[in-house]
């Protein structure tokens, strides 16, 4: 029986493949990734697969991420040559903000067929649904929701959906887990909460407390108020939080 990795593997094939093969008619590519992490959750090897094709960087939910940070990755990525737009793909507006967006990134294209690609759980469907109208495309909350590539006609441009795969070694990473586009094992869930507090066992010891998670005898119950940093996190109630700054150099 094939294991996880194998499944992980033909995704990513398939989507090579087909990014490889349809470059020299694409005007654009489109990467949506996550604006409280938009480094560590960008598409693995991309950059072999399209070339020199055009490319717009979409950082979704930036709604809840820090907006400082958010205006530093975005100067980041220009000063390196990569355009880049924050946005939220819930909220008004947002269907012209990227085609903007798309036309300065294909200004010497003549295609106007776009590639959108990014992986699980990071809002790419969503904002597909608002580029070409609700409900044309699935959505969903978990990995794997979008099967396979499908083209949509809307208002001139062609769209290609892409499914989005983790590899191996993205599974591990923590800040996919925090953002729920990996899962995580039950002992990780303290770990997590610390780290999205940025601080140390103390801290959520610290928002338990604050929120009356309390045992018998006064101690805090840790792991339900790691539980709920989790999901306060995950639905903006912490507030505007990003987990990565951009590299400093640049």
């Amino acid at each position: 029986m094939a294991g996880s990795s194998d499944w992980r593997a033909g995704h990513m094939g398939h989507a090579a493949s087909t990014l490889k093969r349809l470059k020299p008619y694409l005007g654009a590519v489109l990467e949506v990734v996550d604006a409280r992490a938009p480094s560590a959750t960008r598409y693995p090897g991309l950059d072999a697969w399209v070339g020199t094709c055009p490319r717009l960087l979409v950082m979704n939910k930036q709604d809840v991420a820090d907006p400082a940070v958010t205006e530093a990755w975005r100067q980041y990525w220009r000063t390196g040559g990569q355009p880049a737009v924050a946005v939220t793909a819930t909220a008004p507006g947002v269907r012209r903000h990227v085609l903007a967006a798309l036309e300065d990134v294909r200004r010497m294209a003549k295609s106007r067929r776009v590639a959108v690609i990014g992986l699980p759980n990071l809002g790419k469907s969503t904002l597909l649904n608002r580029m070409v109208g609700r409900h044309r495309l699935r959505t969903g909350n978990r990995p794997g929701v979008t099967r396979g590539p499908q083209w949509v006609l809307a208002d001139g441009w062609e769209w290609l959906d892409l499914p989005g795969v983790l590899t191996n070694a993205q599974g591990r990473d923590w800040r996919l887990k925090a953002l729920g586009t990996v899962g995580y094992a039950s002992e990780e869930l303290e770990d997590l909460a610390a780290h999205i507090l940025g601080g140390d066992e103390r801290t959520v010891d610290d928002y338990g407390r604050a929120r009356g998670f309390l045992m018998h005898g006064g101690g805090v119950d840790r792991h339900r108020a790691a539980s709920a940093v989790l999901v306060d996190f995950q639905r903006g109630v912490l507030g505007r939080r990003s987990l990565e700054d951009p590299p400093p150099g640049r």
